[in-house]
């Protein structure tokens, strides 16, 4: 027995000698693995009215979210990246549906970068129509909550599931961003995957100004459905003026109308900020076509306030002005709101 102790206390120490010496060999690896976790909280109090009816007041969400991101230096100039975003409503403390705004994993080198996934513009591939919203456009507070004109107004396609995006470098100021996504959860009367997009976008950017355009297409095997959307143009341009940053974004969408609904679907945003030390104020003029009423038009008119307390953390006060369809009477929506938005 105490031969067999001897050895045992030989042994421990060598065998914690490899382990020290195995560990050792393993940390370059896991120090070039790089990982952050970030996130925002957006909340604001609103009050709501739509027609004569009576005001709301709320206590409201304006897109939340916790996010994971990471990446891995491969060598050779390549990079693994990956990103997971849960979508958080503040509000009640639940989580969004689905729980992630995006969730994707990718590969970045010399010819670009290439992303599988559930994707929008926070993913390295960026977000070819979306992208040049965020880059051109200053929003009113959120693109969320009351304030949301991202997809009401713009049909911008942020996100989408089963999708592949790609960036490609940039060139003298200019990217290419594309991106296809498989549609659909297969029914009986139609396969999986069977309705398909691609959306292409260029955009500029410069210390005076940003400039972009963009193209999207659905296709859907056996023919649109009616009134489905079938493609777009989008184009779009902010100057730098001092303190001021005018901008345009124009657009038109198509779908497969029916008699009694718009082929043609035009959208209009003009704006700009004024920044003044912390302060920065905002007006936005929006239109668009109504698509299920050949007569209608919903026009649109956003203020905001926004206040830097931190680099982190900015006051908002904002109001909004939705005629949603001057074909239709009493259904104005106004509202008017202020918030707190920070970053971590």
């Amino acid at each position: 027995m105490s031969g067999l102790l001897h050895r045992l206390r030989r042994l421990v120490p060598a065998a914690a000698g490899l382990a020290v010496a195995g560990l050792a060999g393993l940390w370059p690896a896991a120090a070039a693995a790089q990982m952050q976790i970030g996130g925002q909280i957006r909340l604001s109090t609103n009050r709501v009215q739509t027609g004569s009816g009576s005001a709301v007041y709320e206590l409201r969400d304006n897109a939340s979210r916790l996010s994971f991101r990471g990446s891995e230096d491969l060598g050779g100039g390549l990079r693994a990246l990956f990103g997971l975003e849960m979508g958080i409503d503040a509000d009640a403390g639940t989580t969004t549906s689905p729980p992630y705004r995006h969730s994707y994993v990718a590969l970045q080198g010399a010819p670009g970068t290439l992303a599988l996934g559930r994707l929008d513009s926070a993913n390295p591939t960026g977000s070819p129509l979306y992208s040049q919203v965020t880059a051109i456009v200053t929003f009113a507070g959120n693109d969320a909550g009351v304030t949301a004109i991202g997809t009401s107004m713009l049909n911008a396609r942020n996100r989408t599931s089963n999708s592949i995006g790609y960036r490609s470098p940039g060139f003298g100021g200019a990217e290419v961003m594309a991106r296809g996504t498989l549609r659909g959860a297969g029914t009986a009367t139609e396969a999986e995957h069977a309705a398909r997009s691609l959306d292409l976008g260029v955009l500029y950017r410069s210390p005076a100004l940003v400039a972009a355009v963009g193209f999207a297409k659905d296709d859907r095997a056996g023919g649109l459905r009616a009134n489905e959307f079938d493609d777009k143009w989008q184009a779009g341009l902010r100057l730098k003026m001092g303190q001021f940053s005018p901008y345009a974004l124009l657009g038109a969408d198509r779908f497969n109308s029916t008699a009694s609904t718009r082929r043609k679907v035009a959208y209009a945003l003009l704006g700009t900020d004024v920044r003044l030390d912390l302060h920065t104020l905002v007006l936005n003029l929006l239109q668009r076509d109504v698509q299920a009423a050949p007569a209608g038009e919903r026009r649109r008119v956003q203020a905001a306030w926004l206040y830097a307390l931190s680099k982190r953390t900015e006051l908002q006060a904002f109001a909004d002005n939705d005629g949603i369809d001057s074909s239709r009477p009493n259904v104005r929506v106004r509202a008017f709101g202020t918030g707190i938005k920070h970053l971590f």
